[in-house]
């Protein structure tokens, strides 16, 4: 049996976002579940705002094709983002858009887990069914459970110390659901 590769994105870039700490939650539960992670930074893969006129004159730009073909790679693939102004952030709907051109998306036919967090009180609910919608338009098959994490002050200190005891469980059995579907999926590719 081959091992297992999920890639893992935070959908914000500030350095202390809840959300780049939710997806570190992430990682140790996949690595301690035996999978490969491939945890991507977005601040290491700038991309100008998607233009169909690059696209044609130029093509997609290196980033773009080095992350196409990192979530080409995975088995599953689990983002982690805020909520701006009840949506999805731009710089990750620039990423997801510039990822899906090409001549090939890398998004369908995989498996994706959301999750999302924010000091706010409705967390991440407005933007997950937009980001779900996009996913599913893309061909990805977009588990049913999902993070959302509001109030995120009552989960992590201002030290960023995690500080809610329930919160290592809670993703363990996100985790673990994500990866019963995506072997689930790998089974019947093979």
């Amino acid at each position: 049996m081959r091992l297992m590769r999920i890639v893992t994105i935070p959908g914000s870039l500030r350095k202390g976002s809840y959300n780049r700490k939710l997806i570190a939650l992430a990682n140790e539960a996949l690595t301690k579940a035996g999978v490969e992670v491939d945890a991507v930074d977005l601040k290491e893969f700038p991309l100008p705002p998607y233009d169909g006129d690059i696209e044609a004159e130029t093509g997609l730009p290196d980033a773009a094709w080095t992350l196409k073909a990192k979530l080409a790679a995975g088995h599953g693939i689990i983002i982690s983002s805020p909520e701006y102004n009840a949506g999805i952030p731009g710089m990750l709907k620039n990423v997801i858009d510039w990822t899906s051109r090409g001549g090939s998306n890398p998004w369908t036919g995989k498996v994706v887990g959301l999750m999302g967090a924010t000091s706010g009180m409705w967390g991440t609910q407005r933007m997950m069914p937009q980001l779900r919608g996009v996913m599913t338009l893309l061909g990805a098959m977009v588990i049913p459970q999902q993070i959302n994490i509001r109030h995120a002050r009552e989960v992590w200190n201002e030290a960023g110390e995690l500080i809610d005891e329930k919160m290592p469980e809670r993703m363990e059995k996100f985790v673990v659901a994500f990866l019963e579907i995506v072997n689930r999926m790998q089974g019947d590719k093979g």
